[in-house]
């Protein structure tokens, strides 16, 4: 997959005001750039979990904790009996 680096700067205090993770924040601003862009509509579930590293488990939780509501389309759930029904 084709990647991009991408860098700014973010002062301490907002960092601090989001409960960001000092020592991994490069991952938890991944992170929340993952639940801002499935929030907005703009990636699906999967591909919010794939940014965000994290499981589906995970991102319920987080979206709970944060208030964000889980869209989950017709298709989305199509696939995941479809992937269900191969185990």
């Amino acid at each position: 997959m084709n990647t991009l680096n991408v860098e700014f700067e973010l002062p301490a205090i907002i960092a601090s005001q989001a409960s960001l993770n000092f020592n991994n924040i490069s991952q938890e601003v991944k992170k929340m750039f993952a639940l801002f862009l499935y929030e907005h509509k703009q990636i699906s579930l999967t591909k919010a979990c794939e940014l965000g590293e994290f499981s589906q488990w995970e991102f319920f939780e987080m979206n709970k904790q944060l208030g964000i509501p889980i869209c989950f389309s017709n298709e989305q759930l199509k696939q995941d009996m479809d992937s269900l029904s191969d185990v």
